[in-house]
């Protein structure tokens, strides 16, 4: 019975309802209640009110293209890549087979060592069955196998990706400016009464208004700022937590990232770029080619 359920109600229908219910919640208590908000709406201030009502429009919007955009899936039909001959050593090729054989956890699946006698081979996902190129790992929420894949946010009930990584943060973005604003407004309307009990009556609705958006904002203003060092430094979430798991990574000197092209450069990529984008090349820059008898 709970199967049919689940199969009935879209993934991520709940979390997205709540999403939007809470923001609308959070607009209207300020609406209707004595707040900056509601006198901008009754003195026609209209510049303030558009500008929140924008705002809060924006942050929706990119909101729901972040969570319902493709972050990036492989095709599930068999994955076929371009292969080239590296000298590797029989020590090394054997290992690879044995992490392959083992089926890995989507970090260990294949391998990939330094300059001298090194190669560099696409990892295979054990669950899927397909090559995945660089900066590819297995959802085990979406089942898929998702490009650059940074994390999957419950939030969003979708992982971010090569695709919706730029949605993603220009919606940390807005919605850590709509917090804040509306942190302020809410500070503001907060009255003074005599008593305790009469300042709780007074000032209960901005009071859980303000601890809700006090969490929020500690949470989106943390992802903002982590999520934007990770762009400045064309790394992803994943790389940086797991990179001594993680095949192409973890055989590199730690303060080496073989995707930092300059921090200009990684921010135009990042907003502008929209073809997916040939990560093992920049790999293979810290390869070297010495033969025909290993793969790429």
């Amino acid at each position: 019975m709970t199967e049919n359920i689940c199969w009935i109600i879209p993934p991520g229908l709940f979390i997205r309802t709540f999403h939007t219910l809470l923001t609308l919640g959070i607009f209207i208590s300020l609406c209707v209640t004595k707040t900056e908000l509601h006198h901008a709406y009754e003195s026609g201030q209209w510049l303030y009110w558009s500008c929140y009502i924008i705002l809060l429009t924006l942050t929706s919007i990119f909101y729901f293209i972040a969570s319902l955009l493709d972050p990036g899936y492989l095709p599930k039909e068999p994955y076929k890549v371009h292969r080239r001959t590296i000298n590797i050593s029989s020590s090394s090729e054997s290992s690879s087979d044995e992490d392959e054989e083992r089926g890995g956890n989507g970090e260990n699946a294949t391998m990939l060592r330094k300059r001298s006698g090194s190669f560099l081979k696409l990892r295979k996902c054990p669950i899927c069955k397909i090559e995945q190129p660089v900066r590819t790992k297995h959802c085990e929420d979406c089942k898929r196998c998702v490009r650059k894949y940074d994390h999957h946010c419950p939030w969003l009930e979708n992982c971010v990706g090569e695709r919706n990584h730029r949605f993603f943060w220009i919606f940390l973005l807005l919605q850590s400016a709509l917090i804040l604003w509306t942190l302020l407004i809410t500070w503001h309307a907060f009255t003074r009464e005599n008593t305790l009990t009469d300042w709780l009556h007074a000032n209960a609705v901005f009071l859980l208004v303000f601890l809700v958006l006090a969490i929020a904002a500690m949470v989106v203003v943390s992802l903002l700022c982590c999520h934007s060092f990770m762009l400045f430094s064309n790394q992803t979430t994943w790389e940086f937590m797991s990179r001594h798991r993680i095949t192409y990574l973890r055989n590199l000197d730690e303060s080496l990232n073989p995707f930092h092209e300059g921090y200009l450069k990684n921010c135009v990529k990042f907003f502008f770029y929209c073809p997916y984008q040939k990560w093992e090349v920049m790999v293979e820059k810290y390869c070297t080619p010495k033969g025909d008898s290993g793969k790429v």
